[in-house]
């Protein structure tokens, strides 16, 4: 079940562009908004119930605080819909925790315990594994409609925007470094089969460079060299000649490519309108959130810095790209403040090791299942690479995005514990 509904979120834009009737369904769903976050919330707070652990405060006092804007402030001209894919991710994380059994509460009794615990650990494992493959198998496809808007020259995949393919391609491919170099001793066959996993990184790393997205190709190198440091490696040599030639080629290419240059020229240039209309919008934000500190309301971020905040010709619509201040302007500081804890708080426990996790499944003296620090490497991997990528293009309030972040971090927050029952 969470397989697809996985599935759905990231194929589900595609699947409404196709066919007429399911368009016209979730058209008719969202217009019952209001019924819709009630539902939402009920869901939320049953998973909430049955998988609560003190690091939930913060999280509970997130989502309180988007519904309860999203009633103060709802107009029925004006649908909240990023209150809606926002209750949606969270939802989807904290039911996909519970599905896979992954709540840290496992009590085991005798001989049984080997059974159950590798049981749970196989369901994990193959969950992230299919998660990989779904995403190397949309890789290649395109939607026909995305042509009007990047006419052959950026991949957007299934989603109509380069960037959210890219940043997809980027977790997908760190997901799958993870997992592949954790080099877990269960008996799966694609493990064996070393070749499929190069394959599969391939078609996604070719994916995300094709998608030209300078938030996602940023994002995957933060998000591997948080790998290699999970497994001990020193970063130092890579960051810091990265960091020299990333500098180079800002100096080179500033104010310095035409309109007819390339694609990858242009891309280059952060000088260009799409990287200067960004950085006003940073600015514009945090005036925002200093104006208004308990938030303008759903959906009303790009009027109110349209209207008030003198944002560049075309260019009110940049500050939908960096969720954070999407957040803050939105929810305020304690929507922005009660989101950034509870990472935090699902970073925090242990650094997650893979290299040291010697155990097998099913073992008490280790981490089973969810707990397995290889695994949590590599979900929190994929994370960290979202949650860089968010500051430059968005995709909180994205389903298909949205979905993958909140599963993978409540995935890579599990800390299971093993109590032996006499």
């Amino acid at each position: 079940m969470p397989v697809l509904i996985v599935g759905l979120c990231l194929f589900g834009r595609a699947f409404c562009s196709r066919y007429t009737l399911l368009h016209d369904f979730l058209a008719a769903l969202l217009s019952a908004d209001r019924m819709l976050i009630v539902c939402l919330s009920i869901w939320y707070g049953s998973f909430i119930f049955l998988t609560f652990c003190w690091k939930d405060f913060p999280l509970i006092g997130l989502v309180l605080i988007a519904i309860v804007t999203f009633f103060i402030s709802y107009s029925a001209s004006q649908p909240a819909i990023d209150c809606f894919m926002f209750l949606a991710g969270m939802t989807l994380g904290k039911g996909a925790t519970f599905a896979l059994k992954a709540d840290g509460r496992w009590k085991i009794a005798g001989g049984e315990s080997n059974s159950e615990i590798a049981t749970r650990y196989s369901s994990l494992l193959t969950f992230l594994i299919v998660v990989v493959v779904l995403l190397a198998f949309s890789s290649c496809w395109h939607l026909e409609v995305a042509r009007n808007f990047y006419p052959g020259t950026r991949w957007t995949g299934l989603w109509d925007n380069p960037n959210i393919y890219g940043m997809l391609m980027g977790a997908g491919g760190i997901l799958a470094t993870g997992l592949f170099a954790a080099n877990l001793k269960f008996e799966i066959l694609i493990f064996k089969l070393g070749w499929v996993f190069g394959i599969v990184m391939g078609m996604m790393l070719i994916g995300l460079v094709m998608s030209y997205s300078r938030g996602a190709l940023l994002a995957t190198a933060v998000g591997l060299l948080y790998l290699a440091w999970c497994y001990g490696k020193s970063t130092w040599l890579f960051i810091t000649p990265g960091v020299l030639g990333m500098v180079a080629v800002i100096a080179l290419f500033w104010h310095s490519t035409a309109d007819s240059a390339p694609w990858y020229l242009k891309r280059l240039d952060l000088g260009r309108p799409s990287a200067q209309h960004r950085v006003s919008a940073w600015r514009a934000g945090f005036q925002m959130m200093w104006d208004h500190p308990f938030g303008v309301g759903w959906n009303k971020a790009v009027e109110v810095y349209q209207r008030d905040y003198s944002p560049p010709e075309n260019g009110a619509a940049a500050i939908t790209t960096n969720d954070y201040l999407m957040l803050g302007t939105q929810l305020g500081w304690p929507g922005l403040i009660c989101f950034v804890t509870y990472v935090g708080l699902c970073f925090k426990k242990g650094r997650g090791r893979g290299a040291t996790d010697t155990g097998t499944p099913g073992e008490t003296t280790g981490e089973p299942a969810g707990g397995t620090p290889a695994l949590r490497c590599a979900c929190r991997a994929g994370v960290l690479s979202m949650m860089v990528a968010f500051w430059f293009d968005g995709g909180l309030f994205t389903l298909a995005t949205g979905s993958v972040f909140w599963i993978l971090l409540e995935l890579g927050s599990v800390q299971n514990r093993v109590r032996t029952v006499n």
